[in-house]
């Protein structure tokens, strides 16, 4: 069975990855709604140990944000006290929702979670939420130097708020045309 995997971030005009915890840069309501719907409609969500410790701060945590959707922390630290699985890597996580019979796998940071699964070259699907705000502080995407990983623009719309969404799909293995 192939799986989709598809990230969601909300990007600056200038390609950072705004951080949730940063109070200078949160991202609109709408771009967080859209990430926060691809979960739902893959029914579940992975995540790192901070973006938890993140959501977990607002009323009803993760599972009234995302009722009924199966989430995966990604962390080093096995024993991590949480409500949901704990998982060591991102081919694990893949492994562990595709035995649970998902077809898809919804990933939602925070930057090293994206980048555990753009390095291995795991993402099938990409949805990008532009902002339109320039910052010097954010993530960065792609940080294994030998990644190249081609992606084609499978389509565009505008949310609100001036943010333009954008759906970009991996090209074929062979390398396909941009």
């Amino acid at each position: 069975m192939n799986m989709k995997i598809i990230l969601g971030a909300n990007i600056s005009a200038n390609g950072k990855v705004l951080l949730g915890e940063n109070p200078d840069h949160h991202a609109p309501d709408q771009a967080t709604n859209s990430l926060m719907q691809m979960a739902l409609q893959a029914g579940n969500l992975v995540i790192g140990r901070k973006t938890y410790d993140f959501i977990a701060q607002f009323p009803g945590g993760i599972k009234q944000m995302l009722p009924g959707a199966e989430v995966v922390i990604i962390s080093s630290q096995p024993d991590y006290p949480a409500d949901v699985p704990v998982i060591g890597s991102a081919k694990k996580a893949i492994s562990y929702l595709a035995e649970k019979g998902f077809q898809d796998v919804a990933v939602g940071g925070g930057t090293e979670i994206y980048n555990l699964f753009l390095d291995q070259e795991l993402v099938t699907d990409i949805y990008f939420n532009l902002i339109p705000v320039i910052t010097g502080d954010g993530g960065v995407l792609g940080t294994a130097s030998q990644v190249a990983t081609r992606f084609h623009l499978a389509g565009s719309r505008v949310l609100d708020e001036g943010i333009v969404q954008l759906h970009l799909t991996r090209n074929p293995p062979d390398g396909g045309s941009l």
